[in-house]
């Protein structure tokens, strides 16, 4: 069986039922998993890792996509996910996210959660609102116009399952998930924690230095408080930029200087003429 669907032999109520409703009720098994590999191909996922769930809705059935299609769509295409910006108003949690493609071309979108005091407490609401903004923006700069599986859950009498897959589905190799090498970090108590991975250092630049704008021009906080963040921030970044050389280090620098921001980080880690362990925060 062929992975592609080939229109052209496909019965015209099918067709009709696919593009024209988005109902697969009208697909045979066969057709309903070439269909599926089909879409699969489109964005280079392993359709054996079962990234699209059956939707049952209203007596029509539609593909959605599960946590699986995002892991792999970031992985596959090497995307970079930053979290923009977190807010409360009206007891709903809003998250914004952007996603940035190894061509630059970047992608923003949001995730909102009602928080509803006797049913779900603020942490798992701003982590559910979190979730639902990253695989919205994943999916929206992937193309794949297809609900995703935490708006599947709010849907009332939505029934889903897997698809069900023969076991001589041809299996595509696909690339192993590659982490971004330049990590963005933020303080997190004691330690700290990853914001977001790049694979290259223009890319930690862009991300870093707009956390750095952000606390600049918050007006909810005082002096003193922004100049305890931008000085976390630095300090939990000092390993990634002191690596940092030729082009980097000069980019950094500059940065550093149209920020305003150079009292946080030496002079020598700046120009890059000391070791790491010589490092010195200007705390």
């Amino acid at each position: 069986m062929s992975a592609l669907v080939n229109t052209s032999q496909l019965d015209p109520e099918v067709i009709h039922s696919i593009v024209i409703k988005g109902d697969m009720s009208g697909l045979s098994q066969e057709q309903a998993v070439a269909y599926y590999n089909y879409r699969c191909q489109q964005v280079g996922l392993d359709p054996s890792a079962q990234p699209f769930h059956l939707l049952v809705l209203n007596g029509k059935k539609m593909l959605y996509a599960n946590a699986g299609a995002t892991q792999q769509l970031c992985a596959v295409h090497k995307l970079s996910v930053s979290i923009i910006n977190r807010e409360r108003f009206e007891g709903v949690y809003l998250v914004s996210v952007r996603v940035t493609g190894q061509d630059g071309r970047v992608t923003e979108n949001d995730g909102a959660v009602e928080l509803d005091a006797e049913r779900i407490g603020k942490a798992n609401a701003l982590m559910k609102a979190t979730t639902k903004a990253i695989r919205r923006t994943v999916l929206a700069h992937c193309g794949l116009g297809m609900l995703d599986e935490t708006e599947v859950e709010t849907i009332p009498n939505a029934v889903t399952a897997p698809m069900p897959m023969p076991v001589d589905t041809p299996i595509p190799k696909v690339a192993p998930a590659v982490e971004g090498k330049f990590k963005v970090m933020i303080p997190d108590g004691d330690g700290s924690r990853m914001y977001s991975s790049h694979a290259d250092e223009h890319q930690w630049h862009d991300n870093f230095f707009g956390l750095i704008g952000k606390i600049a021009s918050n007006t909810k906080i005082s002096t003193e408080e922004k100049n305890a963040k931008l000085a976390s921030l630095f300090r939990v970044n000092a390993a990634i930029y002191g690596s940092f050389g030729g082009v980097a280090a000069i980019e950094f620098k500059k940065r550093c200087h149209d920020h305003e921001v150079e009292a946080y980080v030496t002079k020598k880690v700046v120009t890059l003429e000391a070791e790491e362990d010589d490092l010195e925060m200007g705390l």
